[in-house]
């Protein structure tokens, strides 16, 4: 099936604001692009961190493509974008589209979308190192620090093991709303969900510490739809358990705590399955793929002198051996396309098969708003009316832009820091319905497909009607 054209797809139902650009000194994208990616993305997590691997001699040719990058980044605001080069890969012509206004017009890397030439980048350093090319010498440069990312968020984990292995334990009485709500907050704030958040003396009292995690998770919430949340969950659960996707962030302890919401959701009876959408190459350093959720799960199960890990990760291996956790990775999701641009093959997927889809971080959510310069206090549900199933965005704000926030909740978090945008200390639980059925109809019938198959679309339903009728 040929895949549609973006103009063709359900869009969201306000006007679209400009795209966040980089050009502008003082903003968190200028800093990125203009000094973070060269300095602490390409210098020290590829070049540095590689470094011996790198000053060998077959490695030679890759070294060289880094450090021609390198050069394009110490003149950020002059050098302008290229096409890709390893045309063998499949995402080539998808990439090829993404950057043609953009090489044609002759952008630099400042005057280009921030999101493009963010998520470019990571494709840079893929081309350099051969992903598609030379798959069989590929080696993941942040792969060292995800695993360190792991290592050093084991005791974390372990003094968070007793309470969710209580929560998750058969015959424990937590009510849907409390376990749920713990569940979702606990993925939420990742790395924030450490002991900080968990009162010592509570490992018995599996009530007490829903209480106190709830209090201290909420306090910095801007907007919270959790009852949206709470009611898509109890019709699953009703209906027996339905398909949840989670599409992933990062790998570490917030990848774990992913793993427990995951956990939640199947134990619960509200998924009977819970598929993980992951990134199908190496991006944004941390973010995972699929054999990163494996090595963590295996990781944890390993991990000695951790009990409480070890017995999460052997429940977690029984998921995936059962099939009540799938790994699923696709090139969109490493892509800077606006989500309501996703290639038809996943939005139908989404569309017929998920009952419910959360997304988890900052690059997810910029993406989910097309990473434009929306109001703060725009509707999120009308600004993601387009996605194919339910969505529940769990973000903590890492970037200059967001919607769906009343604007006293943004006065009051930017009374309480200068930096509340970009820090990760305020976060949002927002919940959008699925683009609305009368475009779901309109997507089936042909509105939202290629001109060919809304013709035999259209002969078919033809057909049909004949017969029925018996005029055939």
């Amino acid at each position: 099936m040929s895949l549609a054209s973006p103009r063709s797809k359900p869009l969201p139902k306000l006007p679209l604001p400009p795209k966040l650009l980089s050009n502008e000194p003082g903003t968190w994208a200028y800093d990125t692009m203009s000094r973070r990616v060269r300095e602490e993305i390409l210098g020290r997590e590829v070049i540095g961190a590689n470094a011996e691997l790198l000053s060998k001699p077959e490695w030679a040719k890759a070294r060289a493509s880094l450090e021609a990058l390198n050069a394009e980044l110490e003149a950020p605001g002059t050098t302008v974008l290229r096409y890709l080069t390893d045309d063998v890969a499949p995402d080539s012509a998808a990439w090829r589209e993404i950057l043609r206004p953009y090489v044609e017009g002759g952008n630099t890397w400042l005057d280009a979308p921030w999101c493009v030439t963010e998520f470019y980048l990571y494709r840079r350093v893929m081309e350099s190192l051969g992903f598609f090319t030379e798959p069989e010498q590929f080696l993941d440069p942040f792969l060292a620090s995800k695993r360190k990312g792991l290592a050093s968020s084991l005791g974390s984990m372990e003094a968070l093991a007793p309470k969710v292995l209580a929560a998750l334990r058969p015959g424990e009485d937590v009510p849907l709303d409390a376990g749920l709500r713990l569940f979702a907050l606990i993925s939420l704030w990742g790395n924030r969900m450490d002991l900080s958040l968990w009162p010592a003396g509570t490992d018995g009292n599996v009530a007490d510490a829903f209480a106190e995690v709830l209090a201290a998770g909420e306090a910095n919430l801007l907007h919270d739809d959790f009852s949206d949340l709470l009611g898509v969950a109890q019709e699953c659960k009703a209906a027996g358990g339905k398909r949840v996707d989670i599409i992933v962030d990062n790998a570490g302890f917030e990848l774990v705590t992913d793993l427990c919401l995951a956990d939640y959701l199947v134990t619960s009876g509200v998924a009977s399955e819970v598929v993980f959408q992951l990134k199908a190459h190496p991006t944004f350093v941390s973010d995972a793929r699929a054999v990163d959720l494996k090595e963590h799960v295996e990781s944890l199960a390993c991990a000695e002198g951790f009990p409480g890990c070890v017995a999460l990760g052997e429940r977690w291996r029984g998921h995936l051996a059962s099939g009540r956790w799938k790994l699923q990775e696709h090139l969109f999701w490493v892509q800077p396309s606006a989500m309501w641009e996703m290639p038809s093959d996943l939005f139908d997927e989404l569309a017929s098969k998920s009952a419910l889809a959360f997304t988890k971080g900052d690059a997810n959510y910029r993406r989910l708003l097309g990473d434009r310069s929306w109001a703060l206090d725009a509707p999120f549900k009308q600004v993601c009316a387009y996605f194919p199933t339910t969505l529940c965005a769990l973000r903590t704000l890492k970037a200059e832009l967001g919607c769906g926030m009343r604007g006293e909740e943004t006065a009051r978090a930017a009374a309480q820091d200068a930096s509340w945008m970009v820090n990760g200390r305020f976060g949002v639980i927002q919940v959008a319905p699925p683009f609305e059925a009368e475009s779901r109809f309109e997507a089936i019938s042909g509105k939202y497909l290629d001109p060919a198959l809304d013709l035999a679309w259209t002969w078919l339903w033809g057909y049909a009607w004949r017969w029925a009728w018996g005029d055939t």
